[in-house]
């Protein structure tokens, strides 16, 4: 858009000094004409006086390419050359004033080269009519001779005079928009688009990218910036008056749909030391269909997660009916209720017992996390004594414990009460499933430590052992649902690897914190932080 504008005004500029010049060409030949000299005589000089003027204005369409300047330059200096060979230096000499003149209309460094062009030639003629180089051309009689000089510094200072105003002019130019396209804005390479307004929140410049952003439609008035609601008009107020009473810049997230479709902007509002503002629009509106897309990709993965959740809720949920049934049967053939078994069989039924407890603990544990994570696991919250949870804890751990030759040691300070506003099976389940580690994962002859304390309105709840330990690379992926560390592998008796992630989503659920230090060889300290009262 700048460049249109540009383009359009430079083709006026260079055409008028040209048609002002051609217009004092023709006046010269009509009143030598009236006043008796030979027009016949007068038509050739007047032709060849107007090829300059007859290049400029072919040549206006594409004035601003580099090769059409240089070329306008030469053409006029060329006139001013054949002037002073013709009609001698002195005053022709005054027409290589031609060259700049008409450099004024393009660029400072033109009117430079321009004035170059024309001192050089001026001292190349200046020094051959010095050495008597040039031609002794004697074409017309001293009459017309002084007519022609007279009449050609009138026209050269018609020339000027519409060529300095035409220079003038284009400095002053104003868009068609009536929007000053600054070369300070253009050059800068900012990102996006600027707008300056006044004190009085008037349009007074902008960029092509500006102009661009709506269609060549912008906003004259800072506070009429955007076709907005209410509502948005109102925070854009808000904005402006905040940077006018802070002297800070303020951002603010727009729409719009100036280009006709909807475009979403970062707007930032800089308040000038001279008064007014200078406005910031940057485009986000592939940014925002970005974080569009990213959101309903989220959205479909945590659905897929539900789903997934949802399945396996419903499916431990199931086994567990048929499993309930085999370990019922099986109890009853392990307790001989309808007579004595044969011995491999009743070795077969305590195995079948074993196997099918276990397969249900690991299927509640399952079924207990898809709820977690689901967010349909509900806590139960009651005031208890946590020191009678983890005693009970511990007994139910214990026949475990003693078939694995491991002894539990409780540390409770008797002095202090233990009560805590939590859910009691969930405390209870978080118990277990510390104890049921920390046997599984400790040899013959080790000791496994629980102690808890209240500190500062939180349980405190510590289960350490002296197993086998886990390096740092195991104790981040420790906590993750279906992750074990080393030792869960090598145990005999596998598990899910989701009894800590479990633990740890219900201290989560309560408000608490799970901590875990381990090095390997050395055992394992979990600690769980739960609050005393429920928020």
């Amino acid at each position: 858009m700048r460049q249109n504008q540009r383009a359009s005004f430079d083709h006026a500029s260079v055409i008028l000094p040209n048609l002002v010049w051609m217009f004092a060409l023709v006046a010269a030949v009509v009143a030598a004409s009236l006043r008796g000299f030979d027009s016949l005589t007068l038509l050739p000089i007047a032709a060849i006086a107007a090829i300059p003027a007859l290049i400029g204005v072919l040549l206006s369409p594409v004035i601003q390419r580099e090769w059409a300047q240089i070329l306008l330059m030469l053409s006029w200096a060329g006139l001013a050359l054949m002037a002073c060979i013709l009609l001698g230096l002195v005053p022709m000499g005054l027409l290589f004033i031609t060259v700049p003149a008409i450099a004024m209309l393009f660029f400072k460094e033109k009117f430079v080269e321009g004035l170059i062009i024309a001192v050089l030639i001026m001292a190349i003629v200046f020094f051959a009519g010095r050495a008597g180089s040039l031609p002794d051309v004697d074409l017309i009689d001293s009459g017309l001779s002084t007519w022609v000089k007279q009449t050609g510094l009138a026209a050269l200072l018609a020339f000027t005079l519409a060529a300095m105003f035409a220079a003038a002019n284009r400095r002053q130019a104003k868009p068609i928009s009536g929007v000053e396209m600054r070369e300070t804005f253009w050059r800068d390479g900012v990102e996006g688009g600027l707008f300056e307004y006044d004190s009085k929140a008037r349009l007074i410049g902008t960029n092509a990218q500006g102009a661009a952003q709506f269609s060549g439609d912008v906003p004259e008035s800072l506070v009429d910036f955007l076709p907005l609601d209410h509502s948005d008009q109102a925070a854009l107020g808000g904005k402006i008056e905040a940077a006018r009473e802070t002297k800070m810049p303020q951002l603010l997230r727009i729409s719009h749909k100036g280009s006709g479709e909807h475009a979403s902007y970062d707007m930032r509002i800089t308040p000038l030391q001279k008064g007014g503002w200078l406005v910031h629009t940057h485009d986000r509106t592939d940014d925002e269909a970005q974080l569009e897309s990213l959101r309903q990709m989220g959205a479909s993965a945590e659905r897929d997660s539900t789903d997934k959740t949802l399945f396996f809720a419903g499916v431990s949920h199931e086994l567990r009916t048929p499993l309930n049934a085999i370990i019922g049967f099986s109890d009853m053939m392990r307790s001989r209720l309808f007579g004595p078994l044969p011995g491999k069989y009743a070795e077969y039924a305590d195995l079948i017992h074993e196997s099918g407890q276990h397969m249900l603990d690991l299927i509640g544990d399952v079924l207990d996390l898809s709820k977690v994570e689901a967010g349909r696991y509900e806590l139960n919250y009651d005031t208890f004594d946590a020191a009678d949870v983890i005693r009970s804890s511990v007994k139910m751990i214990r026949p475990a414990a003693d078939a694995a030759e491991v002894a539990i040691d409780i540390n409770l300070d008797l002095d202090q009460a233990l009560l805590i506003q939590a859910d009691r099976r969930a405390v209870r389940q978080i118990l277990l499933n510390l104890l049921s580690n920390a046997v599984k994962f400790s040899n013959k002859g080790a000791h496994v430590d629980v102690d808890a304390q209240a500190i500062d309105g939180d349980l405190e709840l510590a289960v350490s052992d002296t197993g086998m330990g886990m390096d740092a690379e195991e104790l981040a992926r420790i906590g993750n649902p279906y992750t074990q560390g080393e030792g869960g592998k090598l145990a005999v008796e596998r598990g899910t690897g989701l009894g800590l992630s479990l633990v740890k989503s219900l201290t989560t659920l309560h408000g608490g914190k799970m901590d875990i230090q381990s090095k390997p060889g050395d055992g394992t300290r979990v600690k769980i932080i739960l609050p005393l009262q429920a928020d």
